[in-house]
């Protein structure tokens, strides 16, 4: 029941301008406020990477991801990119949801992924008795959940959901910003093409 939330964040890239250098084996595109230096951020294509820096972290992915007019960003595949021998972590827990979750499980949910009689008795208990631990710290509630759940199920039946990271969903609009910029520049050029025919 692991599952990743896909909402980014809400930064408004509208005054920010698009600065695109490229040198021997480096694409840099670089999103800023002229004449400031927060809320920056730049992505350096090279030797098979994409570095991330400025005011939204640091993030390495072990793989390039150049920005296009189709190029925008598959969350999970970054994050998968982003964690391969890595110790970068880009979720954390999202506890909200996880209650959210487990009210939603003892209302209805365990009945609806299948369980019945005693078995659906026993899932909702222990979704309630899981609700007295998502509040507290990840690792408190993970151990309680893993360890607690009933032996005629697997770990598979514990609610886990996780959100991006804060700055890592500004990193993932500031690209999107940056193929959406590409996009409309590429229908104005054949626009233009259009029109001088």
């Amino acid at each position: 029941m692991e599952q990743h939330r896909t909402k980014y964040s809400h930064v408004n890239w509208d005054k920010h301008e698009l600065i695109v250098k490229e040198l021997e084996g480096v694409l840099i595109h670089h999103l800023q406020k002229p004449n400031s230096v927060s809320q920056n951020v730049k992505f350096t294509n090279t030797g098979g990477v994409l570095v991330v820096t400025g005011d939204y972290g640091n993030w390495i992915f072990c793989r390039e991801f150049h920005p296009s007019e189709e190029g925008f960003v598959s969350g999970g595949y970054w994050c998968e990119k982003l964690q391969i021998a890595s110790t970068q972590e880009p979720y954390e827990m999202d506890s909200d949801a996880i209650i959210e979750e487990l009210h939603r499980m003892v209302k209805e949910g365990a009945a609806e992924y299948g369980w019945e009689g005693n078995e659906l008795e026993e899932m909702k208990e222990y979704y309630t008795n899981c609700l007295d631990y998502a509040e507290e710290s990840k690792e408190i509630y993970q151990a309680f959940a893993h360890q607690n759940y009933p032996s005629f199920t697997d770990y598979e039946c514990v609610v886990y959901l996780t959100d991006y990271k804060v700055w890592l969903k500004c990193v993932f609009d500031a690209f999107n910003e940056i193929c959406r910029r590409l996009e409309k520049e590429n229908q104005k050029e054949e626009e233009v093409a259009e029109a001088a025919q």
